[in-house]
């Protein structure tokens, strides 16, 4: 946020718009290549030096076309030369990023969610400490650009450091065949990664072509609280994703996982939905050059954002079920339809209201994704819905709900109020079975 307030919404929003962009062709710097390693490995384990040196080669080699094939798209988009100069920094960072990834994922297939867990924050850890000395040399968008480049390259060497040092030396060795072969079991999730790609940035895509970088910038300050609570779904899920796969063929251990899962991942999220829908304001509190008209625009969006991650929370876990026991096929005919569901709906709606509009058209496309999963997985799958839990979520979202409601209403004080909501939600969760201290102790172990 600091950084935003200090560069200006419109420039931050031609950096989210290009950002977003590069991410849209992620799976050119992927292929899919980091989920099928860890379904792989997580079902075995023989397979590490088959696939692993092989595919490390091929991750290199990628990473490196990647930023080019972005550029060449990116002039047929109509960005000009100093926007392709960004855009082609930008995808060297998230090269780096799927690079990190897939050292992560060979710790993650060994069921070692600790240091995964380390990991998941490490990149970002760096990242401020080294944009902290920006503040002092002169903030920029453009010195903001290239310390996430370092950022990238340092941390991608430690991580490949680390994972030799826990398991050994590894030498990227070419071979056409493991790699062919890797490729094309690996083919779903690359369609799987360029789906959900597209899902997750192309409002910001167009959003800064069709209504400029500004109405962008605005949106990216209110997006930018969902991925980063978001951040919490992504160190959890591919815990599951692992554990799920190492259960392939076990339907009631498949089950038991997505009872639990669903509360770990829920519960959190409805907490932080239910105080943005009655406090985002209060997440801008950086914004010191904004007008009240941009915190409202900010504040509107972030309302619609967070019921799409409120929805995210209780639902993400089937998707993580689906994903992980071989019905990718499914999952990536849903992601089209929403993909279509959420282009359409923000070519009519972004020329009118702008940001807002792209904040809604997400909770829509979400809220299809999510009621799919579910009726999928009641008629197809010998693993059983938990009704009852949910019914118990959304009651506890209600309760939880009614304190920020009253506590807003007798004017006790935001940080009070949430205090009291965060009790009640937890307090709630105990008494009715969703959290136990023996749930919390499997979970943390």
């Amino acid at each position: 946020m600091k950084i935003q307030d200090q560069v200006g919404h419109a420039d931050w929003g031609l950096y989210s718009g290009l950002f977003s962009f590069g991410f849209l062709f992620i799976a050119f710097s992927d292929m899919g290549v980091n989920q099928f390693l860890t379904k792989s490995l997580a079902s075995d384990r023989r397979s590490v030096d088959r696939f692993f040196p092989p595919l490390l080669s091929f991750k290199l080699l990628i990473g490196v076309v990647y930023p080019f094939v972005l550029v060449v798209l990116g002039w047929f988009l109509g960005y000009d030369r100093h926007q392709l100069y960004f855009l082609f920094l930008l995808c060297i960072v998230h090269a780096g990023n799927q690079l990190m990834a897939y050292f992560r994922a060979g710790f993650q297939a060994m069921q070692m969610f600790a240091i995964d867990g380390v990991l998941s924050i490490f990149e970002r850890v760096v990242l401020l400490l080294l944009v902290a000395g920006l503040f002092f040399a002169g903030m920029n968008i453009t010195g903001f650009i290239y310390m996430r480049v370092v950022t990238a390259l340092l941390c991608g060497a430690a991580f490949y450091f680390l994972y030799t040092y826990v398991f050994g030396r590894v030498v990227p060795r070419w071979d056409y065949a493991e790699i062919k072969t890797a490729l094309k079991m690996s083919f779903p999730f690359a369609i799987m990664t360029i789906l959900y790609s597209v899902h997750d940035k192309v409002d910001q895509v167009m959003l800064e072509r069709i209504a400029g970088a500004k109405e962008n910038g605005l949106y990216a300050g209110a997006y930018r609280w969902l991925d980063a609570f978001s951040m919490y779904l992504w160190t959890v899920l591919p815990i599951f994703f692992a554990r799920f796969a190492h259960y392939l063929r076990d339907h009631q251990a498949q089950e038991k996982l997505l009872h639990f899962g669903q509360v770990i991942a829920a519960i959190p999220m409805t907490f932080v939905s239910i105080f943005v829908f009655f406090y985002g304001e209060k997440l801008l509190f950086l914004f010191g050059e904004s007008t009240p008209d941009e915190i409202s625009t900010m504040t509107a969006c972030l309302h619609g954002l967070f019921v799409a991650v409120w929805f995210n929370g209780v639902f993400a876990i089937f998707s993580t079920l689906l994903t992980a026991t071989g019905h990718e096929k499914f999952v990536n005919r849903l992601a089209v339809v929403s993909i279509a569901i959420n282009i359409v709906l923000n070519s009519i709606f972004i020329p009118r209201y702008g940001a807002v509009a792209s904040a809604w058209t997400t909770v829509v496309s979400y809220i299809f994704l999510d009621l799919a999963y579910v009726v999928y997985i009641q008629f197809r799958i010998p693993v059983r819905i938990p009704w009852f839990q949910m019914a118990k979520l959304m009651l506890a979202g209600g309760v939880t709900a009614g304190v920020f409601f009253l506590g807003e209403n007798f004017s006790i004080g935001w940080l009070l109020t949430s205090v009291g909501g965060g009790l009640a939600l937890a307090g709630f969760s105990f008494l009715t079975g969703l959290l136990s201290r023996e749930k919390i102790r499997s979970f943390t172990i």
